[in-house]
Parts: C-alpha cells; structure tokens; sequence
C-alpha cells in the first residue's frame, strides 16, 4: 500500500494519508472541515490523540460530538449573519439549541395561519412529529413506610425508562445517521468540484439537495427529542 497512488486509495485512507501529510508538516495552524469523515472508530480516536498533543492552533468544523469534547477548548457560533465566540460548552450549546428551538416554535404558533398554496411548482414541507415525555413526580406518598417508597420509587423509575426508551433510540440512530449523510454530502461535493457529464452534475447535484433537506430535518428530530428527553431529567 505504501507504493499505491492517492486515487487508487479508498476515501478513508485518502483522509488519512492527507492528515499524516499535515501533521508531518508541523505547521502553526490547521483547519479541519469534517476531519472524521471516512474515518473508523479506531481511526478517529488516534485522530483525537494527535490533535491533543498538536502544539499549534486548531481550527475544525464537525458533527462529530466525540471528536468535539475531546479536543476543543472553545466553541464559535456561526449564525444569523455572524460569527462570534460562544460561552460554554457543548452541553450548553445543546440547551442553547433547545431554548432557540421553543422560541422559534412559539413563534410560528403565534403568527397567523397561511393558506396553504396550490402551485404544483411550491416544494412540500414535511412536518416532524413533536414528541413529548413526562417525567413522575418524585414526591412521597402518605401513609408508606421507608420501604414501600422506595419500592415505589424504583417502580416510577422503570416507567420512566419505559417511556423513555424510543425517544433514546430514535436520537442514537439519528446520531448514527446523520455522519453517513455529512460523508456522502462531502463526497458528492468533491465529485461536483471536478469535471463531470451534463448528466452526472445534475444527478449528483439532486442527490446533494436532497441530503441537504434529509439533514436538515434529521437537525430538527434531534432538536426535539433532546428537548423531550431533558424535560424527563
């Protein structure tokens, strides 16, 4: 493999030989858009490693939280027109994202109904199912000894597990998912950057519109079940 040229590699070893390369390079600032993509499980931890122990300035864009908490001492916020620093962490940024999330929701409950348009030509929205999760009340019941409480307790526990465990699966597949997506729309916009048939463009370019709103609405489930899934803490 050592003798093998770049185009014959896979996307994944590319990634990596391109890494190797910059770090080998020892330079004072690397800027990193989807570093994980293509990469194994084993791969984006040695990844990690080598970013904790680069000496110089790091500047990366990524969906991979792992990738995330593990090398990042600041967050930057892009929107609305602005760049600017963020104060907090991921876990902040996510309660951020939930907060903005019941803004935006209470914005358009609030507007007035639009009458829905008869154009054939106007691109239907989808709407995402909102989901909700209640969490029982930890209050003691009269008249129960320590015991039956605490059986009680364990009980409301359960439920709560119970309930709770769609909600936590929907958002790990959705986790899951959404990397495949970040990939192959990384990889479609590669193709797109070369020279390619009338055909393929346009193929390639419908592929890349429809991961674009696939991810979109994947962000906004992910919104939502976070936000259940909190309420229930």
């Amino acid at each position: 493999d050592m003798h093998r040229l770049m185009r014959e590699l896979s996307g994944g070893w590319r990634m990596r030989a391109e890494l190797a390369r910059l770090l080998l390079l020892r330079p004072d600032l690397l800027l990193l858009d989807e570093p994980t993509n293509h990469l194994d499980l084993a791969t984006r931890e040695a990844l990690s490693m080598a970013l904790n122990e680069f000496e110089g300035t790091v500047m990366l864009v990524s969906h991979d939280r792992a990738l995330l908490r593990a090398v990042c001492d600041e967050f930057w916020m892009v929107g609305r027109g602005k760049v600017e620093p963020f104060d907090g962490d991921l876990d902040d940024y996510q309660r951020y994202l939930l907060e903005e999330s019941k803004r935006l929701r209470e914005e358009a409950r609030n507007k007035p109904a639009v009458s829905a348009s008869t154009d054939a030509d106007t691109p239907a929205v989808t709407e995402v199912p909102v989901v909700e999760a209640s969490r029982p009340a930890p209050t003691a019941t009269p008249g129960l000894s320590s015991a039956e409480q605490r059986k009680l307790d364990a009980q409301r526990r359960q439920q709560l597990a119970a309930q709770t465990r769609p909600l936590r699966k929907e958002l790990e597949n959705i986790e899951q998912r959404m990397p495949v997506l970040e990939a192959e729309k990384t990889g479609l916009e590669d193709r797109l950057s070369t020279a390619l048939p009338a055909t393929e463009i346009a193929e390639a370019g419908r592929r890349l519109k429809a991961l674009s709103e696939e991810l979109s609405q994947l962000e906004e489930r992910w919104l939502e079940l976070s936000e259940a899934l909190q309420q229930t803490q």
